[in-house]
């Protein structure tokens, strides 16, 4: 059973935020002032936030625990959405890069496939020649004509 203490002789457990009248977040004030003071002190506040900075009031406690900390962590968010565009960047030239290589790979076995074609036809054998330059033209074509999704 929880040890029975007068209201006044509770330790003080408010906030910064809740002695500047700031009320719970998330718990009605109605619900708050009809518990039993021991219940009252018993519940744990809790924060969240998605992202890489957290908001401007947790900041401030950063900082009063640790002065300088706020801005150290502000440095930190920066340092890391450099490196993180540093990393895009880099990852979009090799994509470039990549692409543009196997343009120019594509286009030299495409001219090399077309020049075969035409000594085979040119030698007699129109046949091969004529399904070589096919799949080699409509190789192109379908590349040329496919939307890139």
């Amino acid at each position: 059973m929880p040890d029975e203490q007068s209201p006044d002789k509770l330790p003080d457990k408010t906030s910064n935020s809740e002695e500047k009248g700031a009320r719970e977040p998330g718990v009605p004030q109605d619900i708050l002032d009809a518990l039993p003071d021991t219940v009252r002190t018993a519940i744990v506040r809790g924060a969240s936030f998605a992202g890489p900075l957290p908001p401007p009031a947790m900041y401030r406690e950063y900082d009063d625990v640790l002065p300088g900390s706020a801005n150290r962590l502000m440095e930190l968010t920066e340092n890391q959405q450099a490196h993180r565009h540093g990393w895009e960047m880099t990852a979009l030239r090799a994509s470039i890069s990549d692409t543009k290589r196997g343009q120019w790979f594509g286009f030299i076995v495409s001219v090399v496939a077309l020049a075969a074609a035409m000594i085979l036809a040119a030698r007699g054998q129109t046949v091969v020649g004529g399904i070589m330059a096919f799949v080699s033209i409509s190789g192109i074509a379908e590349r040329l004509l496919r939307k890139h999704s």
